[in-house]
Parts: structure tokens; C-alpha cells; sequence
């Protein structure tokens, strides 16, 4: 039975391996942080492939492993920092995506055959806005399955995508200016 599962875990979500450390990579901007995430993704999905549904998008469903991951690491982070300083407890005024720019202006690599400056557009779009906007042009996900990962409306989906598209242009364009 064990040997089943394992089986039919690397038939099904293996290939999806790259795809899920590129998305991880993305989000991050940092290889040691994607690394230690897709490990946390795939260990969750192999614990839990009994509750992945045979027929349906395996891709989308480890990308929303991750999302919720990632979305932990960062609270975790957020946790880490607040004791290091001696605070215990979040301060008013300090959410996620303080600390997501702490852990984004932290990335050192950016891998080959994407253009830095690209990245680092990327690394300045809020965390929501950089996960819509990589699912759809990067990944090639539909708004569909963009909203299910995200767990929110398909119109909310196109908004971010188009202000994160809108965005990126402009830093694009003031970043081939400098």
C-alpha cells in the first residue's frame, strides 16, 4: 500500500518539481528559502496525497501548498524577529507584508535566463499581486485556477494581475532608463 502511494506520488506530483521551486523562487527571490519551502511543500503533499483528487490539477494543488507555506514561513519569520528584538507579541502596525519585504530585500541569487531587473519588479509587487501575476504569465495557470489557490474571487484575480502588469511596465521602463 505504502509502495502504491509513493508510486503514484511521483507519477502525479514529481513533474511538477521544477515548476514548484520556480514559483517558490519567485516568491522568495532567494534559493536557500525556496529550497527549505518546496522541501515543507513536498513533505506536505506526500503526507497528505490521500486528500489530492485523482483527475483534478496536481500543479494547482501543490501551488497552493506552497502559497499557504510561504504565507507561513512568513509569519514564522514575523515571530522570529519579534522575539529577537525582545517584543514577544507583533507590534500594531507590523502585518505580513512588512515582513515580506524584510524577506525579499534579503535575496541574494536570481537564477539564470531571468532578467534581474524583472525580479527585482517583481520583489516589489505586493505578495498577493506577485503570486497572481506569476501563476498566470509564468506559470501559464488559468484566472480559474489562479482563484482557487488564492481562495478569491476570479475578479480579484484579473485586478491583480492587471495592476501587477501595469506596475511592472513602469519599472521596467524606469529601470531601462537608469
Amino acid at each position: 500500500m505504502e509502495d502504491e502511494k509513493r508510486q503514484d506520488f511521483e507519477d502525479i506530483a514529481i513533474p511538477h518539481f521544477n515548476a514548484v521551486y520556480n514559483f517558490a523562487y519567485r516568491m522568495t527571490g532567494n534559493k536557500a528559502d525556496a529550497e527549505d519551502i518546496v522541501q515543507d511543500v513536498f513533505l506536505s503533499a506526500y503526507r497528505f496525497f490521500h486528500r489530492f483528487q485523482e483527475g483534478t490539477n496536481c500543479k494547482a494543488w501543490l501551488f497552493k501548498i506552497l502559497k499557504n507555506t510561504f504565507i507561513n514561513s512568513l509569519k514564522k519569520k514575523n515571530r522570529e524577529a519579534d522575539y529577537l528584538r525582545g517584543q514577544g507579541a507583533r507590534g500594531k502596525g507590523q502585518g505580513l507584508n512588512s515582513s515580506t519585504h524584510q524577506l525579499i530585500n534579503s535575496s541574494t541569487a536570481l537564477d539564470e535566463g531571468f532578467d534581474e531587473s524583472i525580479q527585482n519588479a517583481l520583489n516589489k509587487l505586493p505578495e498577493d499581486f506577485r503570486m497572481a501575476i506569476i501563476l498566470c504569465d509564468i506559470e501559464g495557470l488559468s484566472y480559474q485556477e489562479i482563484a482557487e489557490i488564492q481562495e478569491c474571487p476570479i475578479g480579484t484575480v484579473r485586478s491583480r494581475i492587471n495592476r501587477a502588469r501595469r506596475f511592472l511596465a513602469k519599472e521596467i521602463i524606469k529601470f531601462s532608463h537608469e
